[in-house]
Order: C-alpha cells, then sequence, then structure tokens
C-alpha cells in the first residue's frame, strides 16, 4: 500500500511539472523575433516582427507614442513602405488599437532595404534583411494582419533591441539576468510614464535651502475707515472669501454717538453741497454782468467744488443711514483686521485684500555663501508638488542681498510672474547654482532616481518594452538633474517618471506561480 500511495505522488509531480501552459507554443517559433525602436522629436517607434524570409509571411506589429507625453498615438492610419531590392511598396495601415498598429508582409526574393514608416508628416525607417527562401523571384506583397488577437511574438520578454534592430530567441532577455523587467506598451501609456537619454553635464551641484512664498506688495490694498463708526460686516466676511472690486465688505454706523453720526454727517454734507451750488450759480450770474469781482467768483467756485467732492464721496458709500466700506479690487480677503462690532475711529485699517499675480520666494543663506551669491548661474524651485522648475519656465527674476541682516543671513528673493497653483504662505525648496564648473559626468532627471533601502537604482531602457534595474551612485544635484558617479553611460535611455510602477512589476514577477518549473 506504501509503494502505491508513493506512486500516485510522481504522477501528480510529473503531471504538475510536466504540462504546457497556453501560449508557450510561441516559444518555439521557427524563425526568431526581432525588433527596432526609432524616435523622431514627436514620435517614438516600436516595432516587433518575424524574420524576413522569402517566400514566408512575417507577422509586424508597430506601436507608435506620441512625445513628449508618452501616450498611444492618436493620430490613426499611418502610411507603411517596403523598399528593398529596388522595389518599393505602400500601403496604409489602420490601428488595431490605439497606438497599435498590425500587417503581415510576404516578401518574394531575397534583399536589404528599408521599412518606413510615415507618422504625422515624418519618417521613420526600420532597417530590414530579407532571407532568401524557397521562391527568389518576383515583387515583395504585403497586406494587413486578419487576426485582432495579440501578436504572437509581442511579448515584451522576448526582444532585445537597439535604434535599428537585433534578434531575440525565445525568452533569453526577459530570464537572463533578475534585474530585467517587461513592461508593455500598454501599461506604460496607462500611466504617467517618460524617458530620456542620460547626458554629460558639469554643474556645481547646488545649495539647497527652504523658501516661503508671499504676494509682492502691488498685489496687496487695505481697506480703511471713511469715517468713525461701528463696523457691521456686510455678509459672511471671512478670511478667503473671494471678492469683486465695489463689493461691500462693511458698513459703519455712527450709532448712539452723536458727534460721529454718519446720517448726520452726510446730511451736514448734502446741505453744504446745496449751499455752495445755489451761491455759485448765483455769482456766476453776477460775475457775467460784472456786479461782482473776480476773486467773489472765484472763491464761490473753489467752495462748491470742495463742498461737491465731500458730498459726492459720502454719498457712494452712504447706504440706509451707514457708510459701505468696498473692496477696490477683485481678490480674496487675505487677513481681517476688525471684528463684527468693533467702534473703529476714521482711518482705522479693515481688513487686507489681496489679488493673484506676481509672488516672492524668499530665503536666507549664511554669509558663508556670500561669495557663490556674486556668481549664480541658476535657480531652480521645487514645488510643493514635487514639481521643479526653472526661473525661466515661472519668468523669474533672483534679487540676492550684499549685506547681511540683523540675524547674519545673506536674504534672497525670487521674484516670479506666476507659479501655478501655489498659493501664498506655501514652502518650496530652492537649489542655488554657481557659475563655478565642476566634473563632468553623466546626469539623469532627478525622477530618474528610485530609492530601495538606501540605495538608488534607475530602469535602463533596452527596449520600450524591456528594463533593467541598475544600481547607481549618485552625486552632486541642481535639484532638476542629479550627476551619477557611477552605474550608467552617456547615452543610455532611462525612466524618468514611472520608476515606481516598473519596481512594483518586478516585485510582481517575482511572484510568478510557475517559477521554478522546468518545461
Amino acid at each position: 500500500m506504501k509503494n502505491i500511495f508513493l506512486a500516485a505522488i510522481a504522477a501528480v509531480v510529473i503531471c504538475a511539472c510536466g504540462h504546457v501552459h497556453k501560449g508557450e507554443e510561441a516559444h518555439s517559433h521557427e524563425h526568431p523575433v526581432l525588433s527596432a525602436t526609432k524616435y523622431s522629436p514627436s514620435v517614438e517607434l516600436f516595432v516587433q516582427y518575424d524574420e524576413l524570409v522569402a517566400g514566408h509571411k512575417a507577422s509586424v506589429t508597430a506601436y507608435v507614442t506620441e512625445l513628449p507625453s508618452f501616450k498611444p498615438y492618436a493620430g490613426g492610419a499611418v502610411k507603411v513602405s517596403l523598399d528593398a531590392g529596388g522595389n518599393r511598396e505602400s500601403f496604409m495601415v489602420e490601428p488595431a488599437h490605439k497606438g497599435v498598429y498590425r500587417f503581415a508582409l510576404s516578401p518574394k526574393e531575397a534583399a536589404v532595404g528599408n521599412l518606413i514608416f510615415e507618422v504625422g508628416g515624418e519618417q521613420l525607417p526600420v532597417h530590414v534583411h530579407i532571407e532568401g527562401g524557397e521562391h527568389s523571384h518576383g515583387h515583395h506583397t504585403a497586406h494587413k494582419e486578419e487576426h485582432h488577437g495579440e501578436h504572437p511574438h509581442a511579448d515584451a520578454g522576448h526582444a532585445h533591441s537597439h535604434d535599428e534592430h537585433s534578434h531575440a530567441h525565445a525568452g533569453e532577455a526577459a530570464h537572463s539576468h533578475e534585474n530585467n523587467i517587461s513592461f508593455s506598451k500598454e501599461q506604460s501609456w496607462k500611466i504617467d510614464f517618460a524617458t530620456a537619454v542620460a547626458t554629460k553635464s558639469s554643474f556645481n551641484g547646488a545649495v539647497k535651502v527652504a523658501a516661503r512664498v508671499t504676494a509682492t506688495p502691488d498685489n496687496f490694498t487695505t481697506l480703511v475707515a471713511a469715517t468713525a463708526g461701528k463696523v457691521q460686516f456686510a455678509g459672511n466676511v471671512v478670511a478667503g472669501k473671494a471678492v469683486k472690486g465695489g463689493e461691500p465688505l462693511f458698513l459703519l454706523d455712527g450709532g448712539n454717538v452723536t458727534d460721529n453720526d454718519v446720517a448726520v454727517k452726510f446730511a451736514e454734507a448734502e446741505s453744504n453741497y446745496n449751499v455752495a451750488k445755489s451761491d455759485f450759480e448765483r455769482k456766476s450770474e453776477l460775475y457775467k454782468g460784472n456786479i461782482v469781482s473776480k476773486r467773489d467768483y472765484e472763491a464761490a467756485e473753489a467752495a462748491f467744488a470742495q463742498a461737491e467732492a465731500r458730498y459726492r464721496s459720502m454719498k457712494s458709500s452712504f447706504s440706509s443711514g451707514k457708510s459701505a466700506i468696498k473692496s477696490s479690487i477683485n481678490g480674496y480677503v487675505q487677513e481681517l483686521l476688525v471684528a463684527n462690532g468693533d467702534y473703529v475711529q476714521a482711518g482705522t485699517p479693515l481688513a487686507v485684500i489681496q489679488r493673484d499675480g506676481a509672488m516672492n520666494i524668499s530665503a536666507e543663506l549664511p554669509v558663508r555663501y556670500a561669495q557663490l551669491l556674486k556668481n549664480v548661474s541658476a535657480v531652480n524651485i521645487e514645488l510643493p508638488c514635487g514639481r521643479v522648475c526653472t526661473m525661466d519656465e515661472i519668468d523669474a527674476r533672483l534679487t540676492a542681498g550684499t549685506a547681511a541682516n540683523g540675524c547674519a543671513m545673506l536674504p534672497v528673493t525670487v521674484t516670479a510672474k506666476h507659479i501655478g497653483d501655489v498659493v501664498p504662505g506655501s514652502v518650496v525648496t530652492l537649489y542655488i547654482s554657481s557659475q563655478m564648473q565642476g566634473v563632468e559626468r553623466v546626469a539623469v532627471p532627478r525622477g530618474a532616481l528610485v530609492e530601495e533601502m538606501g540605495n538608488f537604482f534607475v530602469f535602463v531602457q533596452h527596449t520600450p518594452v524591456s528594463f533593467e534595474k541598475r544600481q547607481v551612485v549618485p552625486g552632486a544635484t541642481d535639484g532638476a538633474y542629479v550627476q551619477l558617479l557611477a552605474g550608467l553611460h552617456e547615452g543610455e535611455r532611462v525612466v524618468t517618471k514611472g520608476g515606481v510602477s516598473l519596481k512594483l512589476s518586478q516585485g510582481a514577477a517575482a511572484l510568478d506561480p510557475h517559477a521554478g518549473h522546468v518545461h
């Protein structure tokens, strides 16, 4: 009985490890899959295709990505031409899905040439080599692939790629190294994703300092009491409330204080205006008849002008026996300086109104950086959202202090005309770089670095669907770019957005339920 039980277990193990998973038949295709990657200023083209052999049908899948958004191409059909052996054949290919184009080629003769994709007015040629086959005469033929399923060789793990093309045999790319990651175009299109080529830079690093954002003085106005009286809020007036120019915010009521009664003062102003107007009109007629002197006429004119100005001023803000204080600009209430019911004198500040506009980004540096501030080459600003922008992007100018303040610090102010959605009171980070040149090293955008347990990595692109996680040693940074002391070479393309998604994808791949099976 024991032997029978052991034999049953062995049979189960053999069945479990000897089966063939769906789709793995594609790993035994007769011809290898080739791939090519091309870039233009506005397009990334990634092509996967069967080896071209005369007399055989070859399937082609092209992934077209718009730059710099790194989203699928939305321009519809693309023109494809096979130019080889002195023959050229062109045809239009409609997208199988947005950004995905599938078709087939059936070359009839061995040749060397180009498979040319015309996308948005740009031509992207892919160099191809047609091997000799059973038929070595006639013209090439090309047609759309009729199936609408996945390309049998479109698995990201089955292809290496350079800017031209390279051979890739079944599974050798995806499983050759544990740090290699397959990430399909469909996956990258769904997230905030981008890549960039590593270049060399000789910036000398930057001084990092926290700074506070405030509105420039010309964006503030203070509302003051036009007369003495008790303050009444005109509605729900609170800090942060949006207001329009001419909108009443406060009402001033003289209340029981007779000397400061707004209604009494308005009545006096109106009476003085009417008396001065009547006197001026009478003396104008008398002056025309030379009955009064020019001096008396001008005195009446001046008295009328003064009485009219006072009356008009009070009338514009007087309503129902109260004086209304109105906002003079569009903006919002930045600060309330009185409470509802307070008694104030004429000229007392009531509220500060602020409008959107230019901002000051202010910081302080220790005096040891005095020489740096005399040789500033650039200032990058890291916003609260994590985005880093240059001074040119926010139309800014720098004002750096040449003398220390009372705290023995050097004031630094960046005045920007616009900073997106950053509001006054926010804290940002300045990276101040000097003109002194450092050692030239490979540099990548800061977003390319992914930290893991104190170590730093970048994801190097082999093809647009195959990446390598590689450890690097970061050096100096100017806020936007980071120099790398080791781990990367100039010209290699790295992921600058979406690295965290690739990291998670690598973790998911590590949980492959078939890991360790031999098929």
